[in-house]
């Protein structure tokens, strides 16, 4: 081959990789090959770009030659801006800003225009010359949309970053916020304590208390109501308004304590928690019942070992879920959920109520069931034998939460509407309802209420859980499935005791015998390879 033939198959080459670069440009594509496809934007992401009547500029103020880790952080950020540009159809764009805080000139200028968007410096840590050093750093993003302004201040990962920008471009580009109700009057606990809940849902709806003794009725145009961990007993005239606000189309969460533990004593016993509201439950085919649930999948409560040091033990009375159904896009990416003495629900009353009913949490299949005394010290549980832990946890997954829906008949059909004595009282005013006005009106039933109360510090996955909770119950789903597309790594599911023996003796003798086998083959090979060349 002469060296004109060469040139020429060279210059071939560079112009294939020239035309597919140009090409790869123009046509935009990718094959995502995460679980989560943490790396593709969702339905929703592009159904908004796509949908966008005007210009949308995203500022990105990130400053120059960041140390790790954030160094992946301005192409990671860019990738994602790339792909909401590239389903855009032209009305999204994006520029990269590096604002500088000393000096004169360009770079002072954008760090003055940034602080006026409300992006501040942050400080990180840098290595410069072996030495740690601490850096100012601008790492924020801007959107502006139709005169509307919105601001993520800090991008600090990249993994939720899709939800927080879709979030944003839907709100920028909404009208009117939907409103979800919290119920209070019944010792629920208070909204405004709820603060990440708060952030959440606040960047979509607007969050507000309903008052049952204060209102006429429910307002229809809610998109759901949260009753949530009620202590105090419900009126007939509170639970006829729930009743009417179901009937005319809404979709409610019954997030119910059955038991509470009664830690004023030395021995914690629970106690039942009456709320007169099972037969208001039971016309809807939802039947809590009046027991606690144990797992050996449980989490951990700290106590004080007898050196006074705290350590970590399991609490089967706090079990964790991790069989949710995943059929739902809304928990599909749930990794698990953490309830605390939570009771189950019985299933078998829907069918007479023509409702149907999906199991949406369901415990291990190494549970056990307490009713009528409960005996709530974790002593009980500890150091207990085989024998006493088969004796515990020999009942297999009980259903604690379930999504039930249909077209619901009114609890108070045929019969008068009460009435409420209590100072203050507004009686019910409007159309009165006997059946629901749609066909798939939704309610969840849970039989914790405390699960997402932020003043036990729950993990973070149940907060995220109940968003997405209200996001279904708002026909909203597409939000709840972008909010965790990055969670959690799955947690360790309990195995039984054959199975860890079947594992324990398989690490054993496999990689020894695997290597005796091998080396009996190699022997032999060369025992016959011996042997054919002495019959040469």
């Amino acid at each position: 081959m002469n060296k004109k033939d060469i040139l020429i198959k060279v210059a071939i080459i560079i112009g294939i990789i020239v035309v597919v670069n140009v090409i790869a440009k123009r046509v935009f594509t990718r094959a995502d090959l995460t679980k989560n496809n943490s790396y593709t934007l969702s339905p929703i992401s592009k159904d908004i770009v796509e949908n966008l009547d005007d210009k949308l500029i995203v500022k990105a103020y990130f400053s120059n030659n960041l140390p790790p880790p954030y160094n992946n952080l301005r192409r990671q950020v860019q990738d994602i801006l790339d792909d909401y540009r590239s389903y855009s159809k032209g009305n999204l764009n994006y520029e990269f800003l590096n604002p500088t805080s000393s000096g004169e000139g360009e770079g002072n200028e954008l760090d003055k225009e940034a602080q006026k968007y409300g992006i501040q410096p942050v400080q990180i840590q840098a290595m410069d010359n072996d030495k740690l050093e601490v850096k100012r750093a601008y790492l924020g993003l801007v959107f502006l949309y139709n005169g509307k302004q919105e601001t993520i201040p800090v991008v600090q990962s990249a993994d939720n970053l899709e939800y927080e920008i879709t979030s944003l471009i839907k709100k920028m580009t909404g009208t009117v916020k939907r409103k979800v109700g919290f119920l209070t009057g019944h010792g629920e606990p208070e909204i405004s304590k709820l603060t990440q809940i708060n952030s959440i849902l606040n960047e979509q709806y607007e969050v507000v208390p309903v008052d049952l003794k204060t209102i006429e009725s429910i307002d229809p145009l809610f998109g759901c109501l949260i009753i949530m961990a009620p202590k105090t007993p419900f009126t007939e005239s509170d639970k006829f308004k729930i009743d009417q606000f179901i009937m005319s189309g809404g979709n409610v969460a019954f997030l119910i304590n059955k038991i509470e533990p009664n830690f004023q004593q030395q021995i914690v016993m629970g106690n039942e928690i009456k709320l007169n509201i099972d037969d208001l439950l039971f016309q809807y085919g939802i039947s809590i019942k009046t027991d606690l649930i144990r797992d050996l999948q449980c989490s951990q409560v700290q106590v004080q070992s007898q050196i006074g040091f705290p350590i970590s033990v399991n609490y089967p009375y706090f079990p964790v879920i991790t069989n949710i159904d995943r059929e739902n896009a809304a928990f599909q990416n749930i990794k698990s959920v953490v309830l605390t003495f939570v009771s189950s629900l019985d299933t078998n009353n829907t069918a007479s109520k023509n409702v149907k009913v999906n199991p949406l949490l369901i415990t291990s299949d190494r549970s056990g069931e307490a009713s009528g005394f409960f005996f709530l010290n974790l002593e009980q549980f500890q150091n207990m034998t085989k024998q006493s832990a088969d004796t515990m946890f020999d009942k297999k997954g009980f259903t604690v939460g379930g999504i039930y829906s249909g077209k619901f008949k009114s609890l108070y059909d045929n019969r008068e509407m009460p009435t409420d004595t209590v100072q203050g009282w507004v009686p019910f005013t409007g159309q009165r309802l006997n059946e629901s006005v749609k066909d798939n009106v939704k309610l969840i039933a849970i039989g914790d209420g405390d699960f997402a109360n932020e003043e036990n510090k729950p993990p973070r996955e149940n907060i995220t859980f109940f968003a997405n909770l209200v996001d279904y119950l708002m026909d909203d789903v597409g939000l709840a499935v972008i909010r965790t597309k990055t969670t959690s790594e799955s947690p360790i599911e309990e195995t039984s005791d054959s199975t860890k023996k079947f594992l324990k003796y398989f690490n054993l003798i496999f990689p020894s015998a695997l290597v005796l086998l091998i080396g009996l083959y190699k022997w032999n090979q060369r025992k016959q390879k011996k042997k054919n060349l002495q019959l040469k």
